[in-house]
């Protein structure tokens, strides 16, 4: 065969070569339970949060996403974006096209036999060509792929997962002045407020200090009542009277919390992702959650922007998971 013909020949067939179909496996230890990521993985609305394109689109025009669910699989549609994944034989079959960048991978989810089954090795097998197979080969990438790399940062990072930075402390002090009161829901903000003021007042009169910014609670009691729960935390012992109850709280104490700062009546999205975090853990709630108002001032209404941490207590044993 003429040279002329067979190196442009040779190139050809080298070429098509580099771009033969190969699938490559890779895998990844994620610090999370088996059962909290394929719970995560089998929720289509969690897909919105996982895919950082989507979940932009998510917050922002969230009206056009359409998911199409069945029993064994999901289809997320947005304009430029569609991901499908079907769930079968305990795997996890992603086909998506992102704004013309296609992929196909799937996961394979193998819980890890330790003391606390909390990590889960991740497996996934995804569609390349032979040169990119080729280079990855020669020059690793210090990450276990685009994909796995998004699902553990996802599980790993709880204000990721759960929407809030979730972190564990401590009661900041034992003496605690508190006054209850249930009122209707028209005046719990202005009954708090009362509360607060009579509660300020003691601590001069006592010569005691505070300690802390203020803690409250707002709890519905059916359809029209709230009880209203005001705090302070002081530095000594003192007599309980007129209202006022002085109680212990175990310094230290086991507490997962998470900030908060926008408009009062949306702060039942912390105590949202707070419970699933106790539900994921199976921790337990000691006492009923509380809120601490980091400028020291109570909401007057529905829509004043609150600064607050929220407070989920437990016991010291489940801090163990």
């Amino acid at each position: 065969m003429n040279r002329k013909v067979l190196f442009p020949a040779l190139i050809a067939v080298l070429t098509a070569a580099c771009f033969i179909p190969v699938t490559q496996q890779k895998s990844t230890l994620v610090k999370s339970p088996f059962l909290i990521i394929y719970s995560v993985l089998s929720n289509p609305f969690k897909w919105e949060q996982l895919e950082p394109g989507l979940k932009k689109l998510a917050i922002a025009d969230s009206a056009k996403i359409s998911i199409e669910n069945t029993n064994t699989s999901f289809r997320i549609n947005y304009p430029g974006i569609h991901i499908n994944v079907q769930m079968k034989g305990g795997g996890f079959f992603v086909d998506e096209d992102i704004h013309g960048q296609k992929a196909s991978y799937t996961y394979i989810l193998i819980p890890v036999s330790d003391k606390f089954y909390n990590k889960t090795t991740v497996v996934s097998e995804e569609k390349t060509t032979a040169i990119n197979y080729l280079i990855e080969s020669i020059w690793p990438s210090s990450s276990p792929g685009k994909h796995l790399a998004t699902l553990k940062k996802f599980m790993e990072s709880d204000s990721l997962h759960y929407g809030f930075k979730i972190f564990a402390t401590g009661v900041p002090a034992s003496n605690l002045i508190v006054m209850r009161k249930e009122v209707s829901k028209e005046k719990k903000f202005t009954e708090a407020a009362n509360m607060l003021s009579v509660l300020q007042q003691f601590v001069k009169a006592n010569d005691v200090k505070q300690v802390y910014p203020v803690i409250a609670q707002y709890l519905s009691k059916g359809k029209d009542s709230t009880q209203v729960n005001v705090g302070l935390y002081i530095d000594k012992e003192v007599s309980s009277g007129n209202g006022i109850i002085f109680t212990r709280m175990p310094k230290g104490g086991p507490l997962y919390a998470a900030p908060f700062k926008g408009a009062f009546s949306k702060r039942g999205q912390v105590y949202a992702a707070l419970k699933q975090y106790f539900s994921d853990h199976a921790y337990q709630t000691a006492i009923l959650p509380f809120e601490t108002y980091f400028d020291n001032k109570l909401p007057v209404n529905d829509n004043d922007t609150i600064n607050i941490q929220v407070n989920f207590s437990t016991y010291p044993n489940d801090q163990v998971h």
